[in-house]
């Protein structure tokens, strides 16, 4: 019986049509089904075992009819019992807005397959009826081909997609599970229906979580029917939509929906369904429809009239909360800027015109305010009505004014959706705007060029239409030749960037007519489209790479569209084989950087390039002087796939090969997170004879005795030394978005001077003291992706993720002078706001609800500030009275929270007599405990500090995270330490999966004023020494009760500072008095002496008394007393050595111990810092601290650290009397990894310390810092070798044939020179005397018998004065003039060197007075000097000046020739 029931079966399924689906219904019969649709929308935990926040969602319930009208001709309705709430539980029966479903459909069959052709409605079914009626149409799609698993393309709501099908008929009951691979839809891939975003997406080579994920499957049931052999006895759609914002962590929310058909009775057709009047005439397919500007699908239209009113209302709520002072500190969530601009994106060009007549009318603070953020809001909505708006307001004359047109424009092409070929016909008017307006025109030209570029790339014009905006483009760059035009319409072309912009931008780079900075612009243009034109960047760019002779800019802009345009593993050798042979350290160096930025990056659009140089890594040329840093290709970057954030810092530099100063500099700074780059800036400079531009400036206005140039000039042209002009001035500034530019500005020497005609730092005070006030918002979209994903049921359902900034800065500036006086006062009040949110919601079309769920992030800065301030200036002594008032009960400070919110809501019915509104938040896990709190009486307020542990937690887990230490930005520190701020800034902004509950706030009951006075005054100024007396005091006076002084601070300090070293004296002297007399003061005295090599460590002396100020005296007599004494200096091993018969530090004669007297020590490639700084290096620290008298809290303390440091002893301490004196001793011997600490007698040996820094005595991090950047320069001379500027080696004795020759070592060059240093040989000895020229004065110091080392600190040291004047500047230096602002100063110091300081050209000569001597300057003057000292940059025909020319001559080298003979009669 069994076999029988099985037999009948498989012939019944046999004989069934398969392809036929809708025979399970047979002609002239009616089915009716029960309907039910449920829509649920939730998030996960954030934690396993933690609650999960409240759902939300809608049960729809009905009743389907089916009927076969005919053969290929089906006929459905469908009627509604009721709709239910989830959580309320609340039921709604039917009203007539629910009416549209009602409306029966036509759903016609392909002849051929049986499925589906197409639908036809009634007349006037809205979207959401209509898509409502395509998902019932697509469930009743289904396949029953054959048996077992197969894969066919289907029609459903997402379009054509492949769908797997499995049929199980292993009984009488037919089981078909159908499920479409949603990734193969057309044309909705992966079923999201629209996605948008105002940030671009990260094509790079990347892997990162999507966002969202969506998957859909259908279970049918068939049994056995009579006649048609089988019906369809259940239907169950499924859908599933995963949002996985956060990558690996945090909080996942999901949007579920069902539609279940279950059987109810067939019974014949008695009253057929009406689909064939009022039908509409356009058939319809499967897909869903998208609503556009009315997101309910026609449920809830909302007139434009209602659009306006409620954006008006919402900007004017915006301006109101920026003018109170009410902050909601514990929930800091403010939606109403998304909110306007969710409104405004739904209004058409006429509304946004008429709200901007309401909007541009009154002169009100209020009114200003609504018309700033509306301003800052119009360019980022992204529609097409809001670029016809920028439109009208930018080419209607007078409409707006500059800035503003300015400020409408730059940001609009970045923010289109709607892009289409009628925005590219409108905004042609842009290239119109004339000269008049240069700010507007500018930003106009550059917008239009990308927006003509979103267009194309959207397929909205074909590619002869944009080939004629090129054509235009480079005709307008042809046409033009004025160079800041030709600029601009070359940063248009590279806005373009596609099509044929390379063809044309390439002539440019091979003309060698063409000016060498546009050529240069051109070649940078092109870096985008590098790697579609391999061969042609070969072809052009490869002669330039391979050229000496070309500057090194385009060199540089060569070797990096080579390595783009074909990365490969032949291109890369092809370079590298170049560099083996290069002999610019600048090219060196940029190749190297390059090479080792490039090959540790993680950002992903540098991966490939990454795998290819990462082989060169340990191939590269030798690493050049640090100095040439200004040549390089430098990477900083971060990553952390588990947070999916990254962010990368590139600068490309180029220096100038003369000045070894910086000329062109590109930065780019990437942000990205999910998936997207949320920012991408680039600045480029290029700054070419700035600072010639900016010292010529200065000197013009310098007052002072001219500077006497013809005597250096003479002897100079004795010499036919080159005349080095300054450089003209070259400045441009470029400003790139998204890869396009924004900003253009050129600078040239004439624009220049007409700037800085007047005293610029004068003419922006004069602007800084006009009564003003500030009125000043700023409104950033920075985020926003949205995703629409269409439930099973046909109903919107979409996610949201976005974030809105709005700043805002209010205040007022007013001045009063009075000459001496002057009254300043500012007030300003400062508000950041920042909302960032992630929505799941669904659309209940029945009841107009919208279901949300929303992790929402607020972030609150709010910082008033109210200052007065007097200035009494009185020559160099000046008072400033200052005044500081904060309002009664004032909160400022911070709020960062975060939460998940689920809410319902909306006007169920257009005669409901309310918003119908439900909110739920979740249970709080953690409670919020208060980290940190203080009061500081002395100004009136009370600090604190809150935040959750769980959020502590989770921070330190991310801190302690290894992929932010070990990324490829670690090679330096700072930009390492600013990179990681930048992310952990990144992440709490953008990642929203954990509750945050941070506040740090600051706030005073009671009115308060704090005022008090700054003075300083000079109380001496010699050619040594400098004294100010420095005065501060502080009154805190609470106004709310009129209390004066409730607390008095005054502070008195005398200092005194060396103005040849670092020296200084500090007494000092503060005193605190409260209105409860629990008066303090304290009195200190601090003595700071630098370090002398090998004769005194550096040493820090002083006292510090304290206690109650109750005492007559002025420092308290009985107080507690702190005495201390600190040492730090190199060790004995350096004593020892500059003591032994050692000559060389080296196996050279060119590094002999004597260079380690100067400081810096000068070096060359024989004397390098390695081969001292174990001598030099700081290994002995001492400090020694006595009290006395100390209060109860040092005692507590103090024994607690002396039995703490007894119990670490190795020995037994009974007690080390940490209490009254300390004594600390770090030591670390000569060549060996470890150090020796004492404290108190207790002795330890801490082993290999690899991180401690050696602190340098000769060469420490000002000098390192200097030297390493190139500010400046150094030649030296040691025994006869010349290491010049540029580390060019000079044998002296090759240069001097004739010792009563002058040879020339450094002078300077300049149409106005200021200094010439020669070296005056003797033929008896390789010791030389020196002569220096210093404007209209020179002196003579003869040459020396013997070595440094038979020198005793006795000797006189003469010099002799233009000839005729003898000084011995061991018994009084000498300077001209004898004041403080000296032209030249030459003196001896304690190390028995002589110096000369020359501050006309900021020029130090160090001379040990025999045979080594260190020429050191700023590098920006390097490129004016000539003589040894600069080759091989300013070569000159003869460097050596002989007694016959200066016999010659007339004055003042006949002055030379009595110096020459006067040097020859001492000898």
């Amino acid at each position: 019986m069994r076999r029988l029931k099985c037999s009948v079966f498989m012939y019944l399924f046999l004989i069934i049509d398969a392809g036929q689906a809708f025979n399970i219904i047979g002609i002239n019969k009616q089915m009716l089904y029960e309907y039910v649709g449920n829509v649920l929308v939730g998030a996960k935990p954030q934690d396993e075992g933690h609650p999960s926040p409240p759902t939300t969602g809608w049960i729809v319930r009905g009743k389907l009819t089916l009927q076969r009208q005919s053969e290929l001709i089906m006929a459905a309705a469908l009627v509604i019992d009721d709709v239910t709430l989830n959580n309320s539980g609340e039921k709604f029966l039917q009203n007539k807005e629910m009416y549209p479903p009602y409306k029966p459909f036509k759903i016609v069959l392909s002849n051929n397959t049986g499925t589906i052709s197409h639908i036809i409605f009634k007349e006037g079914d809205p979207i959401w009826s209509m898509n409502f009626k395509r998902a019932i149409a697509s469930i009743l799609q289904f396949q029953m081909k054959s048996s077992g698993a197969f894969v066919i393309d289907e029609l459903g709501i997402h379009g054509k997609c492949q769908t797997e099908y499995f049929i199980s008929n292993k009984t009488n009951y037919i089981s078909i599970r159908k499920t479409p691979e949603l990734k193969t839809c057309t044309p909705y891939s992966e079923a999201v229906h629209v996605t948008r975003s105002n940030v671009p997406p990260n094509t790079c080579e990347f892997d990162y979580q999507k966002s969202v994920i969506i998957g859909n499957e259908a279970i049918y049931g068939l049994l056995p029917h009579n006649e048609t052999g089988y019906f369809l006895s259940m239907a169950h759609a499924k859908g599933t939509t995963l949002i996985h914002t956060f990558e690996s962590t945090g909080e996942a929310q999901y949007i579920n929906s069902e539609l279940l058909l279950n059987f109810l009775k067939e019974t014949s057709i008695d009253n057929p369904i009406d689909i064939e009047t009022s039908m509409a005439s356009e058939v319809s397919n499967l897909e869903l429809e998208t609503p556009t500007n009315d997101p309910t699908g026609g449920r809830n239209f909302q007139q434009q009239e209602t659009l306006i009113a409620d954006a008006a209302g919402l900007l004017d709520n915006l301006a109101e909360a920026l003018e109170s002072t009410e902050f909601k500190f514990s929930e800091p969530y403010d939606s109403t800027l998304s909110d306007v601009i969710r409104i405004l994106s739904q209004l058409d060009f006429e509304s946004l015109k008429k709200l901007y007549t309401e909007v541009d009318i009154g002169t009100s603070y209020r009114q200003e305010t609504i018309r700033n953020i509306f301003h800052e809001i119009i360019p980022r909505i992204g529609t097409k009505a809001s670029v016809f708006l920028t439109h009208h307001l930018v080419t209607t004359d007078g409409k707006v004014k500059p800035p503003i047109a300015v400020q409408l424009l730059i940001p609009m092409p970045f923010h289109i959706f709607e892009l289409s070929a009628e925005l590219v016909h409108v905004c042609q008017d842009f290239l119109k705007i004339g000269p008049d307006r240069p700010d507007v025109r500018q930003a106009a030209i550059l917008s239009f060029a990308t927006l003509v570029y979103n267009v194309y790339v959207a397929h909205g014009i074909d590619k002869d239409q944009f080939e004629e905006y090129v054509q235009k483009y480079f005709n307008l760059y042809l046409n033009d030749r004025d160079y800041e035009q030709k600029m601009l319409y070359l940063q248009g072309l590279s806005n373009l960037q596609l099509g044929n912009v390379a063809s044309y931008l390439e002539p440019i780079v091979s003309d060698p007519n063409e000016n060498e900075d546009i050529k240069f612009m051109a070649a940078w243009t092109t870096l985008a489209l590098a790697d579609s034109r391999a061969e042609r960047i070969y072809e052009i760019y490869w002669p330039i790479f391979e050229s000496r002779n070309a500057s090194l800019e385009l060199r540089v802009a060569a070797v990096t569209l080579l390595l783009i345009s074909n990365p490969t593993a032949a291109r890369l050798i092809s370079i590298h084989r170049i560099i083996q042979s290069e002999t610019d350290p600048h090219m060196i160096n940029y190749y190297r950087t390059t090479v080792t930025s490039i090959s540790e990056t993680t950002y992903p659009c540098y991966q490939h390039l990454r795998r290819l140089l990462s082989y060169m890594h340990r191939h590269l040329p030798q690493k050049p002087e640090p100095r040439y840093w200004v040549t390089g290709n430098y990477i900083f970057d971060y990553r952390d796939n588990k947070f999916g954030i990254g962010a990368m810092l590139q600068a490309f530099l180029v220096g100038d090969p003369k000045s070894d100063m910086p000329v062109v500099a590109y930065f780019k700074f990437d942000t990205e997170a999910l998936g997207k780059f949320t920012g991408q800036l680039a600045l480029y400079i290029k700054a070419r004879g700035l600072p010639d531009a900016i010292l010529s400036t200065i000197k013009s206005k310098n007052n002072s005795e001219p500077f006497s140039f013809r005597s250096l000039k003479t002897l100079l042209s004795m010499l036919k030394a080159p005349i080095i002009n300054p450089q003209n001035l070259h400045i441009e500034f470029i400003l790139q978005m998204e890869g396009k530019t924004v900003l253009s500005y050129y600078l040239n020497q004439r624009m220049f001077r007409q700037l800085t005609y007047d005293n610029i730092l004068d003419r922006l005070q004069q602007v800084i003291r006009t009564d003003s006030h500030i009125n000043m918002q700023t409104v950033r979209w920075p985020f926003m992706n949205k995703y629409s994903v269409p439930t099973v049921l046909g109903t919107t359902a979409d996610v949201l993720l976005q974030t809105t900034v709005l700043t805002s800065l209010r205040g007022n500036i007013t001045e009063h002078r009075t000459p001496p006086a002057s009254r300043h006062t500012l007030e300003i009040d400062a508000r950041y706001s920042s909302y960032a949110s992630v929505c799941s919601r669904s659309y209940n079309p029945f009841l107009n609800l919208d279901h949300e769920i929303i992790r929402e992030q607020g972030f609150l800065i709010y910082i008033p500030f109210s200052i007065e301030w007097n200035r009494n200036e009185n020559g160099a002594n000046g008072c400033t009275r200052y005044s500081f008032i904060r309002p009664q009960n004032l909160t400022s400070g911070l709020s960062f929270k975060s939460r998940a919110v689920t809410k319902t809501r909306g006007l169920i019915t257009k005669t409901a007599a309310g918003l119908f509104e439900e909110i739920m938040l979740p249970e709080r896990n953690h409670e919020v405990f208060q980290l940190f709190s203080y009061d500081v009486p002395d100004l009136g307020v009370k600090l604190t500090v809150n935040t959750n542990l769980n959020e502590l937690v989770k921070y330190r887990g991310m801190l302690l995270k290894s992929e932010f230490i070990e990324n490829g930005f670690s090679r330096n520190m700072a930009l390492s330490i600013l990179m990681y701020i930048f992310g952990f800034t990144q992440l709490s902004s953008i990642h929203l999966g954990h509750d945050r509950n941070f506040t740090l706030l600051m706030f005073n009951d009671n009115a308060t004023r704090v005022d008090g006075n700054t003075c300083v005054e000079d109380v001496l100024n010699t050619a040594d020494l400098q004294g100010k007396q420095i005065t501060f005091t502080l009154h805190h006076t609470d106004l709310t009760h009129n209390v004066e002084a409730v607390h008095k601070w005054n502070v008195s300090l005398d200092v005194q500072t060396s103005k040849k070293s670092s020296w200084f004296k500090i007494i000092g002297k503060i005193q605190r008095n409260t209105k409860d007399n629990d008066d303090w003061k304290a009195c200190t005295k601090l003595t700071y002496e630098p370090l002398v090599f090998t004769k005194r460590p550096h040493t820090l002396n002083g006292y510090v008394v304290f206690g109650l100020a109750t005492e007559v005296a002025e420092c308290p007599e009985s107080g507690s007393t702190m005495q201390f004494a600190a040492r730090a200096g190199p060790s004995e091993h350096a004593h020892a050595f500059l003591r032994s018969d050692k000559i060389s530090l080296t196996d050279t004669d060119f590094c002999p111990k004597e260079v380690l007297k100067f400081s810096p020590i000068p070096t060359s490639k024989y004397c390098k810092r390695s081969n001292f700084e174990n001598f030099t290096s700081i290994t002995q620290y001492d400090m020694d601290l006595k009290f006395n008298n100390m209060p109860a809290w040092f005692e507590l303390w103090s024994t607690r650290l002396d039995h703490l440091v007894s119990a670490l002893s190795a020995h037994k301490v009974n007690s080390l009397h940490m209490s009254q004196e300390i004594n600390i001793t770090m030591h670390t011997p000569h060549d060996y990894f470890w150090i020796n600490v004492e404290v108190n007698g207790v002795n330890w040996r801490i082993y290999h310390i690899p991180f401690l820094y050696k602190l340098d005595s000769k060469f420490d991090a000002s000098h390192e810092l200097t030297y390493d950047s190139g500010l400046k320069r150094s030649c030296s001379v040691i025994n006869g070798m010349i290491n010049t500027f540029d580390d060019y080696l000079i044998n002296l004795r090759e240069i001097i044939t004739n010792p009563k020759c002058l040879t020339l070592l450094a002078a300077d060059c300049s149409s106005q020179p200021k200094m010439a240093v020669f070296l005056m040989p003797t033929s008896s000895s390789s010791n030389y005397g020196l002569r220096v020229h210093i404007g209209q004065n020179y002196f003579n110091f003869n040459s020396r018998p013997g070595n440094i080392s038979l020198a005793t600190n006795d000797d006189p040291v003469f010099i002799y004065l233009n000839g005729n004047q003898s000084h011995n500047v061991r018994d009084q230096p000498y300077q001209w003039p004898e004041t403080s602002d000296y032209d030249f100063r030459v003196e001896l110091n304690e190390q028995n060197i002589l110096i000369v300081e020359c501050s006309q050209l900021s020029a130090t000569i160090q001379f040990d007075m025999y045979n080594i001597l260190n020429f050191e300057i700023f590098g920006v003057n390097k490129r004016q000097i000539c003589g040894l000292c600069s080759k091989p940059l300013n070569r000159m025909q003869n460097y050596t000046l002989c007694e016959d020319a200066a016999i010659e001559s007339s004055n003042p080298l006949a002055a030379t020739t009595g110096l020459i003979q006067n040097k020859s009669a001492a000898n």
